[in-house]
């Protein structure tokens, strides 16, 4: 028997790595990042090959459907059993919610990305995008704000041979 307390919750056998409520490490910012740039690469070119194909250079609907497409994107992706987009599979790391750590589904999935996709559209939503991707550098929970919106954490798992 011990005589000292408990580990915080969140962190695993008194370690100084958080963890979910199933005991996974949450991912480090760098991760997140890397998963990030790999998966707006990919949704870059997509979008522009459809703005393209339609004939929507520099307008609006040029805007709206590359928001359309992201939301899609991570939706479907994020929103899945694994929780990995592309980006997050090179770096083993997945969408989780937060109270179960089972998948989010596409409504919360796209809400998580709703929140800071909007800059797609109004170019002064960067502001927020930019702070909110910084967020988790100083969260306990290693959060982004549109990961506290949607309920969801960023967990490292290991990687499948599938």
């Amino acid at each position: 028997m011990s005589n000292y307390p408990p580990p915080p919750p969140g962190m695993a056998g008194g370690a100084e790595e958080p963890v979910d409520v199933l005991g996974r490490p949450l991912a480090p910012w760098g991760e997140r990042l890397g998963s990030f740039v790999i998966d707006e690469l990919f949704v870059y070119v997509v979008a522009k090959l459809a703005v393209f194909a339609l004939g929507l250079h520099h307008t609006f609907g040029a805007r709206l459907l590359w928001l359309i497409i992201a939301i899609a994107y991570y939706a479907v992706l994020n929103g899945s059993e694994s929780g990995q987009t592309f980006g997050k599979r090179v770096f083993s790391i997945a969408v989780r919610d937060a109270d179960t750590g089972g998948a989010i589904g596409a409504g919360g999935a796209a809400l998580r990305y709703i929140v800071v996709g909007m800059y797609r559209i109004v170019l002064f939503f960067a502001v927020f995008t930019a702070l909110d991707g910084l967020w988790p550098l100083w969260d306990g929970r290693r959060q982004a704000l549109h990961d506290k919106i949607a309920g969801s954490v960023v967990v490292r798992v290991t990687p499948t041979l599938s």
